[in-house]
């Protein structure tokens, strides 16, 4: 493993990253839009998830809006790899937990009710999320 100078130790620190699913490369070059467009473009949801994903689409805006002014100016090049960070690890948390409730309710032929677990994990994970992004802003 090559050594790196002590100012930049930090980045082997950093958590591994997350190797975007192919299915939310594109349209956009953000990964958050294009699970956003991925669920939205679904007929599994209700209103309150609707909602929950308008919410956490709004945070990801702020946030990179954030990141992109007062985060460069205000942050170290660490603190702006721990916010890259935080948005994938926000992410990933989401996909996984829409995968899990896209594959059980499809088994479950979209029956009424159906993957009430999966679907209260997305909930929470899509809440977490947003939460996680306004938090980091704010700090």
């Amino acid at each position: 493993m090559m050594s790196v100078p002590d100012d930049w130790a930090w980045l082997e620190e950093m958590p591994e990253g997350w190797p975007t699913p192919a299915e939310i490369t594109g349209p956009t070059a953000a990964p958050a839009t294009n699970l956003v467009l991925l669920m939205l473009s679904s007929e599994m949801l209700g209103n309150d998830l609707v909602e929950l994903i308008g919410e956490f689409i709004a945070e990801d805006a702020r946030f990179n809006r954030w990141i992109g002014a007062e985060g460069k100016r205000e942050l170290s090049m660490r603190q702006v790899a721990e916010c890259s960070a935080l948005l994938r690890e926000c992410t990933k948390s989401i996909y996984e937990a829409w995968c899990n409730f896209s594959r059980v309710h499809e088994r479950e032929l979209r029956a009424a009710e159906s993957a009430l677990p999966e679907r209260r994990a997305l909930f929470v994970n899509i809440n977490s999320a947003s939460e996680k992004l306004r938090n980091a802003r704010m700090k």
